[in-house]
């Protein structure tokens, strides 16, 4: 089975002495997880960041057996935040959700094509960009909440929807409590919510 295709890193695990099992996101494949070797090598430890953006190429003897990843850089994603602690957790946060809530081998194009969006806004703006990134991330792949389910004032509908720019920070408070409710109740039997470490500081944020 081979592949080729673009797609972010979201896991690293050192396995043997030169290699690591990698898991991608990639834009027509969903997550993938291979083995890559030569990890350790100091030119290619630097393009191993979480977050950044790699040519996908995957080749494996069948479909049951992990396969072999080849990876090229596209674009640094993480570097772009390393003086910005905030929105770097926030990346490292969507990353981890992924990573641990996706399933694998499912293609989700519209949450890889909202995710690039995501990375876009958050240079602009951090933790509204975030949470509405979590909230439609997990609304398309099957866990969220359907507007008609729930009685969302106008305001709140048009942030998810990304119809209006202007927000309180209560606005926000409304989106992060929705996002709980959701993997508390609905994630339940995949992960639980104190799984998230980088997500726990998103709540310290509300009450700094």
């Amino acid at each position: 089975m081979r592949w080729s295709d673009e797609g972010y890193i979201v896991s690293i695990v050192s396995s043997k002495e030169n290699s690591s099992i990698i898991k991608v996101f990639s834009k027509n494949y969903g997550c993938y997880s291979g083995i890559f070797y030569g990890s350790s090598s100091k030119k290619k430890k630097a393009d191993l960041q979480l977050g950044n953006k790699v040519k996908i190429n995957y080749n494996s003897k069948s479909e049951d057996l992990l396969g072999y990843f080849t990876l090229e850089l596209i674009e640094n994603t993480s570097i772009k935040f390393f003086n910005d602690n905030i929105k770097l957790n926030l990346l490292i946060t969507s990353i981890e959700v992924i990573s641990k809530v996706m399933p694998e081998r499912q293609k989700y194009l519209e949450c890889y094509v909202d995710f690039n969006k995501f990375i876009r806004e958050l240079k602009d703006d951090s933790l509204k960009s975030y949470l509405v990134w979590e909230f439609n991330f997990l609304k398309n792949i099957g866990y969220g909440l359907d507007f008609s389910e729930k009685n969302f004032d106008e305001k709140t509908k048009d942030l998810l929807q990304r119809k209006i720019v202007d927000f309180s920070f209560n606005d926000l408070k409304i989106i992060f409590n929705l996002n709980n409710e959701i993997i508390n109740n609905r994630l339940v039997d995949i992960i639980n919510i104190s799984n998230f470490k980088n997500r726990k500081k998103i709540f310290k944020y509300f009450n700094e």
